[in-house]
């Protein structure tokens, strides 16, 4: 298995080899990948993996709505862009080190950079190769790769890619497989976890594993008019770790003592998934795995696609959610955002209709199709 750069690549991974093990207990998962990646609160879960590798990968930077002129002009991007082919070179060799070394049935690539030179180097040594795209557009490393794939899996409906269409297949996306459909009575269960009172109306904001200073913006601005409205709302604000000081000193800045404590101001949480079923209302980004793993949970979203990445995939993946969330723009104002806030929390019926709509895109089962699959390309079919 291959794939990094973010945990939307590297969580499938994880359910995805549980759900090998499930399959076919002797199968052996091998992790490759990008050396230095850092991914905090991840990699205490890498014992699923029989082994983990490292190799060296360039990254091709673009950045979306960046006019041609633009990309000319950027020397600084050139030149890195230009510094990492060579590190892919690089990569291509060490990786076919590791596969000639392991001999595997089957690679499987999630996406990101450092798939690029694992992938190469399985076409070199005719190893089948499966892709998955968990985004409403395929990413540059699966779009390389899709030329040599034996299969490629999609997170959502095949129409929406450029496969071939007797090669691809819609699994879905895998998700934690902690997350499960939350019932009221387990709603209220995470809420104690959390220390948040039953009767409370959660309201979670978080911008992805990185944080978005865009959304914690918006919710710092909005929070005091929030809090003084809905008497019963409580505030769990993901922030990103590096900013959660400079965050937490403008909460307590700006908020009274009686409204500050109903806010709960976090860096980073290997648990998310306790913060979002205790939510009533959650504010996110439109990552392809945070989208997947909120359906399973079946919540009322509130969503701000950033338009700024590569290939615009949010502003798709948001598109697909028209009638299932509230969609906002980057630049959405205040006013806008505490008007889109405050009609969830006054509207209780919205919510549900919201919540329901976002539980039928679910499929929960996605690792687990996503494993058969692979055993059936292994030559191991179950």
């Amino acid at each position: 298995m291959t794939g990094g750069g973010s945990g939307g690549h590297i969580t499938p991974l994880l359910s995805l080899a549980r759900e090998l093990k499930k399959a076919k207990p002797q199968c052996r998962v091998v992790y490759v990948g990008l050396k230095g990646d850092r991914l905090d609160g991840l990699q205490d879960r890498y014992e699923v993996f029989d082994q983990v590798c490292y190799i060296a990968a360039g990254k091709f930077r673009r950045y979306h709505g960046e006019s041609f002129l633009a990309h000319l002009i950027d020397v600084k991007t050139i030149l890195l862009n230009f510094r990492d082919f060579f590190r892919t070179i690089i990569g291509v060799y060490s990786a076919g080190k590791i596969l000639k070394k392991i001999g595997p049935a089957v690679v499987f690539s999630k996406g990101g950079f450092v798939a690029v030179p694992v992938g190469i180097a399985a076409h070199r040594a005719r190893i089948p190769i499966v892709t998955h795209d968990s985004d409403a557009s395929a990413g540059l490393s699966n779009r390389i790769l899709g030329r040599w794939a034996a299969v490629h899996t999609t997170g959502m409906p095949p129409e929406m890619y450029n496969y071939p269409p007797a090669t691809t297949r819609f699994v879905g996306v895998p998700i934690d497989e902690r997350i499960q459909a939350v019932t009221p009575a387990r709603q209220v269960d995470f809420k104690s976890q959390i220390g948040i009172m039953p009767e409370s109306l959660v309201l979670l904001a978080v911008g992805g594993g990185l944080g978005s200073q865009n959304i914690n913006k918006l919710l710092l601005e909005a929070a005091p008019r929030l809090l003084k409205q809905a008497p019963n709302l409580f505030i769990v604000h993901i922030t990103g770790r590096q900013h959660q000081a400079e965050v937490l000193a403008d909460y307590n800045a700006q908020l009274a003592p009686l409204l500050r404590q109903r806010v709960k101001v976090i860096g980073f949480s290997g648990e998310l998934y306790k913060y979002s079923g205790a939510a009533d209302i959650v504010i996110t980004r439109a990552g392809a795995t945070a989208l997947a793993e909120l359906a399973v949970q079946g919540k009322a979203c509130i969503v701000i696609p950033s338009a700024f990445l590569s290939g615009g995939h949010q502003l798709l993946n948001a598109q697909s959610l028209a009638d299932a969330a509230k969609i906002l723009t980057d630049n959405v104002t205040t006013e806008e955002f505490v008007a889109t806030v405050n009609q969830l929390i006054k509207d209780r019926a919205l919510r549900l209709q919201l919540a329901q709509r976002m539980a039928a895109r679910a499929k929960p089962e996605a690792a687990s199709t996503l494993a058969k699959v692979l055993l059936e390309v292994a030559g191991a079919g179950v």
